[in-house]
């Protein structure tokens, strides 16, 4: 069963879709939360949710306001983790879910991080994809260069171009997952040209602490996102899943997270930067296999 379905969220600027892919039955106890990266969508999700269902779990993907199907905001200031929590609780309520397992690719697992440290937390277990509590300045930059910037191609030919360029860190192997990729992050525009379904201006929104209703994270004197004071109040079984090359997730950051009292376990994926896309088989035997470990 493959549900695709939209749910009416709040925000400042009153009423917003928020569109969510749904796999298999949810039993109560059996769904998994999957929560994409900053300028991604749901879709990044398709290959391993067919594993996890075949498993009997219910896979639940959001696209996340301003990304995807979902509406954008008018006002941008209006992206902020704190509405992405919220919506993405509304999307759990309506599913029917009391507990949920959360799988979160980089922003994902960030905001995963964020929900499992707050009190009566609805998370069970918590899967982080090449993010840690820690969002290195150079990685930062680097995203930057092509996230956050409005995207005009003249061809879909030209828009997977660059996409391939913006996304050669993910270490994608076949052209059946590169097309898949294209499918997903190009749409056409009524003038011919072609753009990303994401809204570019998301990426420079999510943490501004002059917009937020939660306690936010902060910035050290190098201009490093600090995470580690949500980091220290998880008390679920944690995985970590990153790229053997990511500028994201370091050996000293991993090394950093074994010193908390978090219960830890931590995968490298040779030949993959920022982020491991979770196509390929053996990314996703990782996964299941710890769900399996840890059920």
């Amino acid at each position: 069963m493959m549900i695709d379905d939209y749910i009416w969220c709040y925000s400042a600027e009153g009423f917003h879709k928020v569109y969510y892919r749904q796999w298999g039955e949810c039993k109560g106890d059996n769904v998994i939360l999957c929560c994409h990266g900053v300028m991604r969508n749901l879709h990044d999700f398709d290959y391993i949710a067919k594993s996890l269902v075949h498993q009997g779990y219910c896979v639940v993907c959001p696209d996340i306001v301003g990304r995807g199907q979902s509406d954008h905001f008018q006002d941008a200031k209006n992206y902020s983790y704190y509405q992405y929590i919220l919506d993405i609780t509304a999307v759990i309520a309506r599913i029917g879910a009391k507990k949920v397992d959360w799988l979160g690719t980089s922003m994902g697992g960030l905001i995963g991080m964020m929900v499992a440290s707050q009190p009566n937390t609805i998370i069970r277990r918590l899967i982080m994809n090449d993010v840690g509590p820690i969002i290195l300045a150079s990685a930062l930059q680097r995203i930057k260069t092509y996230a956050g910037k409005e995207a005009l191609f003249n061809s879909f030919e030209e828009g997977c171009q660059q996409m391939r360029q913006n996304y050669a860190p993910f270490g994608i192997k076949t052209d059946e997952h590169w097309m898949h990729l294209f499918k997903y992050t190009l749409k056409e525009l009524p003038d011919g040209r072609w753009t990303t379904f994401a809204d570019s201006r998301c990426m420079f929104q999510g943490l501004n602490p002059n917009r937020q209703e939660i306690d936010v994270p902060d910035i050290d004197e190098n201009g490093n996102i600090i995470f580690w004071k949500y980091w220290e109040k998880i008390s679920c079984p944690v995985l970590l899943t990153y790229g053997a090359n990511s500028d994201l997730v370091t050996a000293e950051v991993v090394n950093t997270m074994k010193q908390y009292q978090v219960q830890f376990d931590s995968y490298s994926i040779e030949g993959v930067g920022h982020a491991p896309t979770l196509m390929e088989e053996d990314q996703i035997s990782i996964i299941t296999d710890w769900l399996k470990k840890t059920g």
